[in-house]
């Protein structure tokens, strides 16, 4: 199952034009439920929306142009934390959406909501915070990956559900 996993992402940086899409607007990918997604219910394994979600960023970044950028200064986004929530299950064969947005960064992290899309309803939602890594693994900051090069079409504040998962995930000693 991580092949398929795997495949999945070659197809979205293989099958996803570079491109300058606003940093900031949705852009949508694509995707079926497949075998290997699903568990013993017969619905998507909620594993693998954490997973789906990844190939969404993924082709967002590609689309946007970030992805070049970021690939040639040996950065690389990696989950600082997430959640999700539930609201009716993708089954076999279901063709679904994943609406990405990135919404900005605080000091640390940078956030995208995600959304799964059947026929216009979601079917799950996301809150990811982002953290950036040079090639030696330590933080990029926001005022760095602030300075690529893109259509950068961010709101002038972080939206309070960022900042709420930001509080939630601080850590409460040093």
């Amino acid at each position: 199952m991580p092949m398929l996993m795997t495949l999945r992402w070659l197809v979205r940086l293989i099958g996803t034009r570079h491109g300058n899409a606003a940093i900031g607007k949705p852009y949508t990918t694509t995707f079926r439920v497949m075998p290997s997604d699903l568990d013993i219910l017969m619905h998507m394994n909620n594993g693998r929306y954490l997973s789906v979600l990844d190939a969404g960023r993924t082709s967002y970044l590609v689309k946007t142009g970030l992805w070049r950028q970021l690939r040639a200064r040996t950065w690389h986004p990696v989950v600082a934390a997430q959640t999700i929530v539930y609201r009716r299950s993708l089954t076999f064969g279901t063709k679904y959406d994943v609406r990405t947005t990135f919404v900005g960064f605080d000091t640390k992290n940078g956030y995208f909501d995600q959304a799964f899309v059947v026929d216009g309803r979601e079917y799950a939602s996301a809150v990811v915070a982002i953290r950036y890594l040079d090639g030696s693994g330590a933080s990029v900051p926001p005022s760095e990956v602030l300075a690529l090069n893109g259509d950068w079409a961010l709101p002038e504040v972080l939206p309070e559900w960022a900042t709420a998962l930001s509080d939630a995930v601080r850590p409460t000693s040093a």
